[in-house]
């Protein structure tokens, strides 16, 4: 992890992109539509106004501080201590991330195709991976995402336009799904699906040219409202029945209804390959940003060797879940309402405050002189 390693304009959105493909490959949308109903295509929506606006807002405050992320701006709000509880709840964020997203996509695989093969060991071919593309550092993780990008990330969007033969508008209604308040009101929890803008808090610094981070935020959070908005819609639209049951791999079942005529049929061994390298591109930009983070409040020159360190920690959590059902509970209960906490209230309160107080410094420098 060379500390001057820098990305382009291209290599961060697509990297962003990827952490959003990961959300709907780890079942974001089946959550949303069992909380909305089939009025979850227009809590999306709402949502995705509100989180336009939100990222606005972030890098006009943003403005203020040159090559500086959400640690280095909470160090200048309130010293040390403050950069040392921000850098924690990023942290604890990225590391319970990982772990959930780890256990869910190998028990998945596990059910789906590798019934006899230990979960451990399922885990480890993510993590071996991973572990090597850290040592090579943030380039080769850019680098390496954009070349399988165009094949994963497309990929879902030709699933979903594929299966469209099947759709049935009717089962967009009734629009308020559960009702009002699970749209507009209580829905609002459903913003950890976006919580691509926690990775957009710690770009800034990574950028080759600052001026791009706000293009590349708003892109990447348009994006992240259209991509959800077309998986909901097309899951909702071919399954119904989805709003009231607790599917474990929702997008899989898309897969299964879709064939390119005689020639090609039983495409879901297909997609679950492009989705492995969507899941690890996800785990190693993860890996990336907590030991940036860890590299940062703890002042190592190197940190190779927490890599391993860091593998066992979150292959212990992950571990550490009784089954996929426990994964899912913590992520409907706990993890999705520390993620619109930590990225929505903490991390914008903080630079908000951090805007104020130097525009206030600049002030009084400008009134003595």
């Amino acid at each position: 992890m060379d500390k001057i390693e820098k990305i382009t304009k291209a290599e961060a959105i697509i990297l962003l992109m990827t952490i959003i493909a990961n959300n709907i490959i780890f079942n974001i949308s089946a959550i949303i539509l069992n909380s909305a109903g089939t009025g979850a295509w227009l809590n999306i929506i709402y949502l995705s106004i509100i989180s336009i606006i939100f990222i606005v807002i972030v890098t006009i405050l943003f403005k203020s501080f040159n090559n500086a992320d959400i640690i280095d701006v909470s160090e200048y709000l309130g010293g040390k201590f403050l950069k040392f509880i921000t850098a924690i709840l990023y942290i604890i964020f990225f590391v319970i991330f990982s772990s959930l997203a780890l256990r869910y996509f190998s028990n998945s695989l596990q059910l789906i195709y590798f019934n006899y093969t230990p979960l451990i060991i399922l885990m480890l071919l993510f993590l071996i991976p991973v572990i090597i593309a850290n040592h090579a550092g943030l380039k080769a993780i850019a680098g390496v995402t954009k070349i399988f990008f165009p094949f994963t990330f497309l990929g879902v969007v030709i699933l979903m336009f594929v299966a469209s033969k099947d759709f049935v508008w009717q089962h967009l209604f009734p629009i308020f799904g559960f009702g009002i308040d699970s749209v507009f009101f209580s829905g609002i929890n459903n913003l950890f699906a976006f919580n691509v803008i926690a990775y957009i808090f710690l770009l800034k610094p990574l950028l080759k040219q600052e001026k791009d981070f706000k293009t590349i935020s708003i892109v990447s959070v348009i994006i992240c409202g259209i991509y959800i908005l077309m998986s909901i819609v097309s899951l909702l639209m071919s399954f119904p029945f989805i709003i009231e049951t607790d599917e474990m791999f929702a997008v899989y079942l898309l897969t299964r209804i879709v064939s390119f005529g005689e020639f090609l049929q039983r495409v879901d061994a297909v997609f679950i390959l492009l989705w492995i390298l969507v899941f690890l591109s996800f785990l190693s930009f993860n890996f990336y940003c907590i030991l940036k983070i860890l590299k940062k409040i703890l002042k190592f020159e190197n940190v190779t060797e927490l890599h391993y360190s860091l593998a066992l920690i979150i292959l212990g959590i992950a571990l550490s879940f009784k089954d996929i059902i426990t994964v899912k509970f913590i992520l409907r209960n706990y993890f999705r309402i520390y993620s619109v906490i930590l990225i929505f209230a903490i991390s914008f309160i903080v630079l908000l405050f951090a805007y104020f107080k130097k525009k206030l410094i600049h002030g009084k420098e400008i009134m003595k002189k």
